[in-house]
């Protein structure tokens, strides 16, 4: 699914996203939401924020949040939700793939359930390794195909109809293709047959990523 459907695709499931998420997702995830926003520090960028379900578990450690999401929908959301937290966060309408922030920008940059959904993930990891601080920290949740093998089976089975209807792909390798970019994990914790991981990595180096100084994005 390219960039301008999945920006309609999340404008459309915007207003009831989080009651389609949510008994299942909280049976799925357990607590690694809220070990995710535990993990975050300092001046903290989340990319695809999306509705801001990660906003409730951010501690005080973060002292400034900004948060980008390809849909405005969704970001609409996100703002509702800062709101009733009294949570300051800037929000910024962007693509993953394209940040539109200088290097080196961020103590914290972090990702959750969303790389499976990005058009080309290593793109958006190499951004992400951009516009964080060379002593920072990447936190990635994410689902990945599963190493055993009936249940990667199954990922490989459904995949198709995630694809088509939301963008999702259940069979990427996601925290592998973070470490061929030259992220080094730090901490890992896993969940349900190995598909949900919780990740806290530091960033590669610049010429480990393919990174020239100076690139950016501009806003989608």
């Amino acid at each position: 699914m390219n960039r301008d459907r999945l920006r309609a695709t999340y404008d459309r499931l915007a207003p009831g996203y989080d009651r389609s998420v949510g008994l299942g997702e909280r049976l799925l995830l357990g607590d690694l939401r809220r070990a995710y926003g535990a993990a975050l520090r300092g001046e903290t960028l989340e990319v695809a924020v999306g509705s801001g379900l990660n906003l409730p578990h951010y501690s005080a450690a973060v002292t400034r949040s900004v948060g980008v999401d390809l849909s405005g929908g969704m970001l609409a959301r996100a703002h509702d939700r800062a709101r009733e937290l009294a949570r300051p966060i800037t929000l910024v309408q962007a693509d993953a793939q394209r940040l539109p922030f200088p290097d080196a920008s961020f103590d914290t940059v972090s990702v959750s359930l969303a790389l499976c959904t990005v058009p080309d993930p290593a793109a958006a990891l190499r951004e992400i390794a951009r516009v964080c601080r060379p002593e920072g920290r990447v936190v990635l949740l994410e689902h990945v195909r599963s190493p055993v093998a009936p249940v990667a089976a199954l990922e490989r089975l459904l995949s198709p109809f995630q694809e088509r209807f939301i963008g999702c792909h259940l069979t990427r390798a996601t925290l592998k293709t973070a470490e061929s970019l030259g992220f080094t994990v730090r901490s890992e914790r896993t969940r349900m047959f190995g598909i949900f991981r919780l990740a806290v990595a530091s960033p590669p180096a610049r010429r480990a990523a393919g990174l020239s100084p100076g690139v950016g994005g501009a806003k989608a």
